[in-house]
């Protein structure tokens, strides 16, 4: 009997050691590999400035996101594989671990960070108001028994509703723009990031932007799976790496036209600080 409980102690021992090494050996090769596979990155590719393409049919994509995203790419060492799909099934994608990053101009809140995990945000956003450079229009009062354009089932429309603003309102900010460009409305209500990348270039020296107020800030982030701890730090520091070079004010500069403000270096500061809003 003494004989068969040593050699019952020897086999569970020697399958404990295999499965040990095993586990080891696992753990070492799937971080190799991570670490050399190219980062799958979906995005829906229709949010000027952050993600978009001259031409549907292009395999080249533009905007500060991508800009961002290629900087990224040399510091964590991973090559970036664009996916364009539609922006519903970006959250979906990462869930399912068929896609590594979302990156499409993506607001982190505390309902979507239920479902998937964020990095450190790189813009706020908020709601302004875009009005020919010489107009009269120079704060929120002004705006009472005048019709603005918004687009249609946005925040830019809530915020009217709430501060009985007339609207006239519209299916994309590209119509807005146009709207106000021909003369229709003295003055839009639209994301800031819109606004200043029109300021940029069509816009530049024929419209001004104003501020207005009790309009909430918002961050944009890339999102991951939440089990993807380590995707999540690689590129938190790699933005504070850009940060610190100087890069990320350079990329932020050529498309918004400014310096970016100070932001939260996480994505639950950046949560924090949007919560009592």
């Amino acid at each position: 009997m003494y004989m068969k409980h040593i050699k019952l102690f020897s086999l569970l021992c020697t399958i404990t050691t295999i499965v040990f090494c095993l586990s080891g050996c696992s753990n070492q090769t799937t971080t190799k590999n991570t670490a050399n596979e190219p980062l799958q990155v979906c995005t829906n590719a229709t949010f000027v400035p952050f993600e978009f393409k001259d031409d549907a049919s292009s395999s080249d994509y533009k905007g500060f996101e991508i800009d961002l995203l290629n900087e990224i790419s040399h510091e964590i060492g991973r090559p970036v594989v664009m996916n364009n799909i539609p922006f519903a099934g970006i959250i979906p994608a990462l869930q399912q671990h068929t896609m590594d990053l979302g990156a499409s101009g993506i607001t982190l809140s505390a309902e979507r960070a239920k479902k998937v995990a964020f990095s450190a945000p790189f813009y706020e956003s908020k709601l302004v108001l875009l009005v020919p450079i010489n107009s009269e229009i120079t704060s929120l009062s002004a705006l009472h028994n005048k019709t603005v354009a918004v687009q249609m089932g946005t925040t830019a429309a809530d915020y009217c509703t709430k501060n009985n603003i007339q609207t006239k309102q519209f299916d994309h900010n590209a119509d807005v723009i146009m709207e106000l460009q021909v003369g229709g409305s003295p003055a839009g209500i639209l994301d800031k990031p819109v606004a200043d990348y029109y300021l940029q270039n069509q816009g530049k020296g024929k419209f001004k932007v104003i501020n207005l107020p009790n309009t909430h800030s918002e961050y944009l982030a890339f999102a991951m799976n939440k089990d993807n701890s380590q995707l999540q730090q690689e590129i938190n520091t790699a933005l504070a790496t850009l940060k610190a070079n100087g890069k990320f004010q350079k990329i932020y500069q050529k498309w918004f036209g400014e310096n970016p403000p100070m932001l939260p270096n996480s994505a639950e500061k950046a949560l924090l600080t949007t919560s009592g809003q």
